[in-house]
């Protein structure tokens, strides 16, 4: 008959499978809890965002919109059933968290003027809409701009408050007198005490990045990310759904005397899908010769698509393979390049390349 001890040592084994059997535990499961099944999809939207600046009886620059252009602009959105919805829930929906409402909107507004609580928001209210604004901190409280005191009053109306960095760097120029990781330990530094200062200021962190002047490139997108926003916005303009970039978000500058049928053409606009896009979202080239090239996914796009950016921008398509190649000559810098379709419904995809040549 084996020992006590030896008994205890060799009825181990079973007692420990026997405790693993009871708890109901399985290996990558949290105790009590089956594996979560995917989440469906959630349904398709797609849905726009509106980028002003400020609003003046006298427009002084073509970044001033008179407040009668705005609200006429309101009253279309509202006649065309639209909702005004904030940064937060754009990210959701692309994360397939949250749907969307049939037709939405995103109204913001860039640098943190005044006129935004002075003049935009009685107009917002009027007809129900709230706004996003995209502040840089190294301005607030100066002439002509929101204090922080008027953003927590706008924050407690519902207004979502993100970041267009803290000084309103142009993120894709580097500045001469800084060797290329200097200027990127700067464009980190723009990007996170940004974000950090709202947070502290507004106890709410933001969501968002609007990049100044619309530019990005791959190190800017990335850095976005890894500053804790979930979007990154241009200028670029055209529509958002589930497919797009959450870091290259097209954004469409509304200007003084842009018309309602201008206005409501933007609205009407599609994404244009594209997929295998060689060079990537982001991609910086040293030569003023560019190439684009990738796969049409709308085929009902494809007999009026046209390509602008650069100079003597042509477009090549093949319709059996549906692959699209677009050349241009661009500029040194920045360059917005361009596919649409004028067809229905109308479509549009465009995208900055960075140019770096010493010519």
């Amino acid at each position: 008959m084996p020992q006590p001890r030896r008994l205890v040592l060799l009825l181990l084994p079973v007692l420990f499978l026997s405790l693993l059997a009871g708890c109901g535990c399985r290996h990558g499961t949290p105790q009590g809890k089956e594996a979560a099944a995917p989440k469906a999809p959630l349904p398709y939207r797609f849905t726009h965002v509106l980028c002003y600046h400020h609003l003046s009886e006298t427009p002084k620059s073509v970044y001033d919109v008179k407040p009668a252009d705005f609200r006429a602009q309101l009253q279309a959105l509202k006649d065309g059933g639209y909702q005004s919805i904030n940064c937060r829930q754009l990210a959701d929906y692309l994360t397939n968290v949250q749907d969307l409402p049939e037709k939405s909107v995103i109204i913001s507004f860039d640098d943190g003027r005044a006129s935004v609580l002075k003049t935009a928001k009685p107009l917002l209210d009027q007809f129900g809409y709230q706004a996003v604004l995209f502040i840089n901190p190294g301005s607030v409280g100066g002439k002509g701009f929101l204090t922080w005191d008027d953003l927590k009053t706008l924050a407690q109306a519902g207004y979502e408050i993100d970041s267009h960095t803290t000084t309103h760097l142009n993120l894709t120029r580097k500045l001469k007198k800084l060797t290329l990781e200097e200027f990127r330990e700067k464009v980190r530094d723009e990007l996170a005490a940004s974000y950090t200062k709202i947070e502290e200021e507004l106890g709410q962190a933001p969501v968002a990045m609007a990049y100044p002047f619309g530019n990005y490139d791959e190190y800017v997108m990335q850095t976005t990310k890894e500053s804790g926003y979930r979007l990154g916005l241009s200028i670029d303009p055209g529509a958002i759904d589930n497919q797009s970039d959450p870091y290259a978000l097209p954004r469409k500058m509304v200007v003084d005397g842009t018309s309602l049928k201008t206005f409501q053409r933007h609205l009407d606009t599609q994404p244009l899908h594209l997929t295998g896009r060689e060079p990537p979202l982001g991609a910086r080239v040293t030569s003023r010769s560019y190439s684009f090239t990738a796969q049409l996914g709308d085929t009902d796009a494809a007999d009026s698509l046209a390509a602008e950016g650069g100079r003597g921008a042509e477009l090549k398509y093949d319709a059996a393979t549906q692959a699209v190649k677009v050349t241009t000559r661009l500029s040194r810098g920045a360059n917005l390049v361009r596919l649409h379709s004028t067809g229905t419904p109308r479509r549009e995809a465009a995208w900055i390349v960075v140019c770096d040549v010493t010519d």
